[in-house]
């Protein structure tokens, strides 16, 4: 999974509305965490099966977006901490300290 989709899934779990400009009528999802998740990465994650949204309440009121339990497993899996492909270098050896003779 990309770290976008990560990122995504991360502001969705907390809180998210989608919601339609009445004027330029453009959907885009709104987070608890102030992040702007546009509508097209949205469809994709519903269509993986990681976030559903209540169709219950209409879009210019805001649909609520939740995490499906696929997606907080998404969240649960232990993911590479840098680049793909990296290694961090070995750590320098240090040079044996000078010995201080005593006055």
């Amino acid at each position: 999974m990309a770290a976008k989709e990560i990122a995504a899934l991360l502001a969705i779990a907390q809180g998210a509305t989608l919601h339609e400009n009445l004027i330029t009528h453009r959907l885009a999802v709104a987070t608890g965490s102030r992040t702007r998740i546009s509508y097209a990465q949205l469809q994709h994650l519903e269509a993986s099966g990681l976030v559903e949204r209540d169709t219950s309440h209409p879009v210019h009121a805001g649909q609520p977006v939740t995490l499906t339990d696929a997606g907080r497993a998404a969240l649960t899996v232990p993911r590479p901490t840098g680049p793909p492909d990296t290694t961090p270098p070995p750590r320098p050896t240090a040079p044996p300290s000078p010995v201080h003779s005593r006055r």
